[in-house]
């Protein structure tokens, strides 16, 4: 082993034990964290917002691209280390200074399967011009370092299940002759669980690179997944027939089934690959037969009508309850698949394909690339338009007062914090009603009790108006007092926004 291939080995080693120890840490915090509770120890703010992206995907694209190991990957991994930077500090900002710090990790999450997705599609073509030093690539040689990236990783996983397997059989086997339970105690601590699998996986790509045989056996897997393909139009086929054959009834059980979304992103997710896997660069298809190849072009013209139906289902989930985060991730992933489905349907149509399938490829991931980039700034960003149309249901009465969802809006960043701070500050009106003969008038800072004939019997001060509640709460007030003479019983009296302590006479 020489110098330069054993510093790249240590690198790949450290790099995988600081990852898997921080993200350990991560793991912990997030997930309920039993352990400190019982110590009664509370995590600093800053661990909820840790740059998961810097943290996962830098040290990743690293161990795919150690082949390349000089100072051309130095300044790549520079240049995306800064972009990653950047998007995290944006979303460091939207949640600076909120109580509901610790839901900040679920934006996080999001964040890093749309960024990590856009930088596995870009990262190739960087890979290729580090080799080259050129920005005039073609297409052919992106595709297959695609390819190999998608091979190390599955390789990876596959040697991380049976390691983890063996490993977990043998930890019971133990346990059981000695009855202590300290070796499964110790291989689910994130902080010996998560270094391991992330040291196990970087050292099956250090070794898988090595080995000559791993772009043959990507190429023979990619043969055999193009020949599902002809399968997969059928199945298309037989779905849509049965969607027109059903009519509404039809997609009454689609929508009921509340995945409808899901399984069709996940068919159109599987024709995508499958047709790349089929199809490769462009340049020749896997399919002998001219009348086969056209049974798999008929899947590609099935993908708009799946859009059509995704975007059908969840304008019913928006209209009813609104836009929130997951329902925006849910939007994302529609409009990605969208662009490749009626991209390369409109290839087919316009007999360009699959000539036309690298520049397709290159333009939607661009595409791709781009709505990730507004989805981590003011513009498109999950949290500002989560907080703005929630608000405008509030305000334009499609939801009311007590059916809505403060806590929801105050996790929201500092989007959600600012439309709460209104809505505290907002000038609160009186309402009327009546219980037991008497009237009760809520004003801001006082209940008016008057009789029937609308005379003042009393008045109870306090903070009695309509406010911000997130769950059905009462006014305190004390059991028995008077009022002109007359001595008062609790009652509760429902208002618009929960239940507001009033009082009428014995």
């Amino acid at each position: 082993m020489n110098k330069a291939d054993r510093n790249r080995y240590i690198c790949v080693a450290v790099t995988a034990l600081v990852q898997g120890l921080i993200l350990g840490v991560y793991a912990l915090i997030t997930s309920g964290m039993p352990a400190l509770e019982r110590l009664n120890i509370t995590p600093p703010d800053f661990l909820y917002m840790m740059p998961l992206g810097v943290i996962v995907i830098v040290p990743m694209v690293f161990w795919l691209s150690q082949e390349q190991w000089g100072r051309r990957l130095w300044i790549m991994l520079a240049g995306l280390t800064a972009v990653l930077t950047v998007l995290w500090l944006y979303r460091l900002w939207t949640f600076s200074g909120s109580t509901e710090i610790n839901s900040a990790s679920f934006t996080q999450k999001a964040d890093l399967i749309r960024t990590s997705l856009a930088v596995f599609l870009v990262i190739p073509y960087f890979q290729c011009r580090i080799i080259s030093w050129s920005w005039h690539i073609p297409y052919t040689e992106i595709f297959f370092q695609l390819c190999r990236n998608v091979f190390l990783l599955f390789q990876a996983m596959i040697v991380e299940g049976v390691f983890w397997g063996m490993l977990i059989v043998g930890g019971l086997l133990f346990d059981i002759i000695t009855a202590s339970g300290v070796v499964s105690m110790i291989l689910f601590n994130p902080f010996v669980a998560v270094p391991l699998a992330m040291i196990i996986m970087a050292v099956s790509i250090s070794v898988a690179i090595k080995h000559p045989g791993i772009d043959s056996l990507g190429r023979w897997l990619l043969s055999v997944l193009a020949w599902l393909l002809p399968f997969f139009s059928l199945l298309s086929l037989a779905f849509l027939v049965c969607i027109l054959w059903g009519g509404t009834r039809g997609l009454h059980a689609l929508w009921n089934t509340g995945q409808a979304s899901t399984l069709m992103l996940l068919l159109q997710a599987g024709t995508i690959i499958l047709a790349n896997a089929a199809w490769l660069d462009g340049s020749k298809s896997a399919f002998r037969t001219r009348s086969i190849d056209m049974l798999a072009q008929v899947s590609l013209l099935c993908l708009p009508v799946y859009s059509v139906l995704c975007f059908y289902s969840l304008s019913l989930r928006i209209s009813q309850y609104g836009l929130t985060t997951d329902r925006i991730q849910a939007v994302f992933l529609t409009v990605i698949s969208a662009t490749w489905g009626i991209a390369y349907a409109g290839t087919v149509i316009a007999r360009n394909w699959p000539v036309s399938l690298g520049r397709v490829n290159t333009a939607c991931v661009l595409f791709l690339t781009l709505i990730v980039l507004l989805m981590n700034s003011p513009v498109l960003d999950p949290l500002r338009l989560s907080a703005d149309d929630q608000i405008d249901r509030l305000n334009s009465g499609k939801v009311q007062p007590k059916n809505f969802d403060y806590g929801y809006l105050s996790s929201l960043g500092r989007f959600g914090r600012r439309y709460i701070n209104e809505l505290k500050n907002k000038p609160k009106s009186s309402s009327t009603l009546k219980h037991e003969g008497l009237i009760f008038t809520f004003e801001p800072d006082k209940v008016l009790i008057m009789s029937a004939d609308k005379s003042v019997l009393g008045t109870v001060r306090g903070s009695f108006a309509p406010g911000i509640k997130h769950s059905v709460k009462t006014v305190p007030v004390p059991p028995n007092f008077e009022i002109d003479g007359k001595i008062y019983r609790p009652l509760y009296v429902p208002n618009i926004s929960g239940f507001i302590g009033a009082h009428a006479p014995n």
